[in-house]
């Protein structure tokens, strides 16, 4: 056994590239150096990871540090000390899969239990890996199983999480350049597109703060997409790092020729104004201000503006539309297509569903306990607006997507939206319905689990790259 430790101690360097649906979501690179391992990792090239852990001969963790930060940003310090054995596991760093199959084969049990640590923050998780034979391997964690490839030593090859469509894929060097962070708001490091801040005057008087990105080398006027956030508080990007949604979509959206304005909520981030007695109707007053805007920006062409909103969003792109007939399209991702009433009664039931510390027996009442909580002005405004009645009033050509794992909007929003536009005028509209995405259109399955748990996070292919096909042939001169 000791020599097998003394095996199992030593992987070569090396550079695990996380694919989603075949685009790389994420690198983590591993350094070894005597009895200590330095873990790098660059998320949706927006979240930074640094661990380095002080490793015993069984791959378990005496010591650690961890610093994670976004990218750009100065990165929060963590310490942690063990005495029980604990290997380093943060789901976000693949090579964590290496030190569990190390652990577990120091052990020589064909299931080991083994006890996880992160090194960003305090938790604890209980792994469970499975020997299936010299070289396979399953890694259980939080309801998700990775299928593992190692070589005898444990070190690993190559590890997938079918359910998701997420492949890890091992690189015995790569540049660290070629994946470089770049923070949320900037331009990208390859210099394909302009981005700038700007700042929006709004005729309430706050300030609507954003950033702005232009294609190169376009001598014509070019068309552009005004973003639509969700429900509740939020920034430019619909999310924080590395779930960005607004990002990866203006990313995609501009190197494809189409100048995109992303912008901090009413009250949020650098925009003005009082957030807390906004309602729906006042966020449609600001996407309506950021049209004009963009409208009259040099450069721009103002016959060819899209809307494209995420979840509340999605809601609000068609209100728009409704008034303003000049918009020259829509997207709608993960927007409501049922009364708000039966909305909130879907997301509570299911949420309570999911959630271990509340019996079956008592669901029913927790259920109608959490429906009868006071509302935000926000929340009774959104109430009571009627998506079905804005989506009939749409002219413009429309894209629908959701994800059919969503349970917070119903998957049949999708194909009730869209009945209520063809039925009443728009005959040009797409629906995408994808299987495996939750309500922030990532690989979720379950539609529950939290973004913090997932193995990756850019907004999903199956989603992006039929979007940006229809708004780069409606948005043609």
């Amino acid at each position: 056994m000791l020599a097998l430790l003394a095996a199992v101690a030593q992987c070569a360097p090396s550079a695990l590239v996380t694919l989603q649906s075949g685009l790389v979501a994420a690198v983590s690179w591993s350094e070894p150096a005597g009895d200590d391992v330095r873990l790098h990792a660059v998320i949706n090239q927006s979240l930074v990871l640094d661990a380095t852990a002080q490793l015993r001969p069984d791959g378990t963790v005496a010591q650690m540090v961890g610093q994670s930060g976004p990218a750009g940003a100065a990165p929060a310090r963590k310490e942690r000390t063990f005495d029980a054995p604990t290997i380093l596991w943060q789901h976000m760093i693949p090579h964590s899969l290496e030190l569990a199959v190390r652990h577990a084969l120091a052990m020589g049990e064909a299931t080991a239990r083994v006890r996880g640590a992160s090194p960003f923050s305090d938790s604890i998780t209980d792994l469970e890996v499975q020997k299936l034979g010299p070289s396979d391997w399953v890694v259980a964690d939080r309801g998700k199983r990775y299928q593992v490839v190692s070589d005898a030593e444990g070190c690993l090859l190559s590890a997938s999480l079918p359910a998701y469509g997420v492949v890890f894929e091992r690189r015995s060097s790569l540049p660290r350049d070629l994946y470089p962070a770049w923070p949320p708001y900037g331009a990208p490091p390859d210099g394909a597109y302009r981005a700038i801040e700007v700042r929006i005057p709004a005729p309430a008087g706050h300030i609507l703060a954003g950033t702005l990105t232009l294609p190169r080398k376009h001598k014509a006027r070019v068309p552009g997409a005004v973003m639509i956030t969700g429900l509740g508080e939020h920034e430019r990007n619909d999310g924080g790092p590395p779930w960005i949604p607004f990002r990866d979509l203006s990313d995609a959206l501009t190197r494809a020729g189409i100048a995109v304005l992303r912008v901090d909520d009413r009250g949020v981030g650098a925009s003005t104004g009082d957030r807390k007695s906004s309602t729906t109707y006042d966020e449609a007053d600001d996407v309506a201000t950021e049209v004009r805007w963009l409208r009259a920006r040099p450069g721009i062409d103002a016959a060819r503006i899209a809307l494209v909103g995420h979840s509340e969003g999605g809601l609000i792109a068609p209100m728009v539309a409704a008034k303003d007939k000049a918009i020259a399209a829509i997207v709608c991702l993960s927007g409501p297509g049922v009364p708000a009433q039966e909305l909130a009664r879907y997301q509570t039931e299911n949420i309570v569903a999911r959630d271990p510390s509340v019996p079956p027996e008592k669901r029913a009442a927790e259920v109608e306990k959490q429906l009868a909580e006071p509302l935000t002005p926000r929340e009774r405004s959104f109430m009571e607006i009627d998506p079905l009645a804005w989506a009939s009033q749409v002219r413009c050509p429309a894209f629908i997507a959701q994800g059919g794992a969503d349970i917070f909007v119903p998957p049949r929003s999708a194909a009730k939206l869209a009945a209520a536009m063809r039925q009443d005028g728009a005959a040009d509209v797409t629906v995408r319905l994808v299987p495996h995405l939750g309500h922030n259109l990532i690989p979720d399955p379950d539609g529950f689990v939290q973004t913090v748990f997932l193995p990756a996070f850019h907004v999903a292919p199956e989603v992006i790259d039929p979007l940006v096909r229809f708004l780069t042939e409606r948005l043609r001169p």
